[in-house]
């Protein structure tokens, strides 16, 4: 129940600088359980490329 809990926030909480999903909690509630999976999958990968450019950039100055 926790990690399912878990992969609700995930997907309805938008960080601050708008980096994130922002789906409403009646959406996430009726994603098929593969689809919210592949979702949480790509937003760790997409976070994880954004972070890499961050750093790249902060290293060209």
């Amino acid at each position: 129940m926790e990690s399912w809990r878990e992969a609700i926030f995930q997907l309805c909480w938008h960080q601050h600088g708008g980096s994130g999903l922002d789906v409403s909690l009646s959406a996430a509630l009726e994603l098929e359980t593969s689809d919210r999976d592949w979702l949480l999958e790509r937003m760790e990968a997409q976070r994880s490329r954004e972070a890499r450019e961050i750093e790249r950039a902060g290293k060209k100055r």
